[in-house]
């Protein structure tokens, strides 16, 4: 398991933090697998606002298919910690 650190723009930072968004499509350079987390930070105007989101990554898809190199990743809230 690995715990990857991954700027989010604001308009996908808030709806994953509101449970409404439960996938994110990264391009795949590091190795995501089932069980990593992602250590989402908002981003914004060139630096971090300060809120953070952890998921945990539940399955992995190649899109290929759509977008070479990329995944979409799905994920659950992970239990260890939320700033908003």
């Amino acid at each position: 398991m690995k715990t990857h650190d991954l700027k989010i723009a604001p308009e996908h930072f808030h709806p994953v933090h509101s449970g409404k968004k439960t996938a994110e499509l990264r391009k795949n350079d590091r190795g995501y697998q089932v069980g990593d987390l992602l250590h989402l930070r908002e981003f914004s105007d060139g630096e971090y606002t300060g809120s953070v989101v952890m998921r945990e990554v539940t399955y992995v898809t190649p899109v290929d298919f759509a977008a070479p190199g990329y995944v979409m990743l799905s994920m659950v809230p992970a239990k260890l910690y939320e700033v908003a």
